[in-house]
């Protein structure tokens, strides 16, 4: 009786494990579908120049000047049916800046050594990773706008690893389309916008594409290859 009682107790024992062991097995591949949130970066800088030697003027002259940057990012993902991984990014910056030379352009309104300037730069991004397949395909919208200048721009991006996930290949194209304000000099500039009031802009797009592979030799060493196309049409 005591022997058989020992036995049903191994017996519950061992259940128990094997039931554990499958609750543990569920747990470690499910993968939520909801949409989670994983970080967020808030990053700041100031950056202050100062001199008596500017370019701007001749040589003579400050060369003072000061940028504050300001940038937060929010990163999302989940998970589809088909187990792959999505994330989605958004940024939002704004830079202000004073530049000496920003205020030269018209020397019957000098008012101080610099001029100040605000820009204004959002960005949204997505990318899919497969993990069984080592594959990863994304895209990302971006936007930045200051007082002589806008550009909107594009990009995708695709991504696959070797079978050992030592090795990766890399593609990526991306294109911007950009506006340009033209602030001559007050002495060119025509009557109906010698004030500034309502300058001429021109446009000035860019698309560049690049491959590339990494590979992992060892634990300290991993080589990198990568070459780039840059096209630039301008109407100046």
């Amino acid at each position: 009786m005591k022997k058989l009682f020992l036995s049903v107790i191994g017996m519950y024992f061992t259940m128990v494990a094997a039931f554990s062991q499958s609750n543990a097995a569920t747990d470690s591949t499910y993968k939520k579908r909801r949409l989670t949130f994983e970080e967020a970066n808030l990053v700041s800088s100031y950056y202050r120049q100062d001199g008596n030697n500017s370019a701007v003027t001749g040589g003579i002259g400050t060369e003072k000047l000061t940028d504050i940057s300001n940038s937060i990012d929010l990163k999302l993902s989940l998970y589809d049916r088909r187990g792959r991984r999505h994330s989605f990014i958004g940024e939002l910056g704004i830079d202000h800046y004073t530049s000496a030379s920003s205020d030269k352009i018209d020397p019957s309104t000098i008012s101080s050594a610099s001029h100040a300037d605000t820009r204004f730069y959002p960005s949204l991004g997505w990318t899919m990773e497969n993990e069984k397949k080592g594959a990863t395909l994304g895209a990302g919208l971006s936007y930045s706008s200051e007082f002589d200048y806008q550009s909107f721009g594009a990009n995708i991006n695709f991504a696959q690893k070797t079978k050992n996930r030592s090795g990766e290949f890399n593609a990526k194209l991306q294109a911007y389309f950009d506006q340009v304000s033209l602030i001559y000099p007050i002495e060119l500039r025509t009557r109906g916008n010698r004030e500034g009031d309502d300058y001429a802009t021109t446009p000035r797009n860019s698309v560049s594409g690049s491959l590339g592979w990494t590979q992992i030799i060892n634990r300290q060493l991993q080589l990198m290859l990568e070459g780039e196309v840059v096209y630039q049409l301008c109407f100046f």
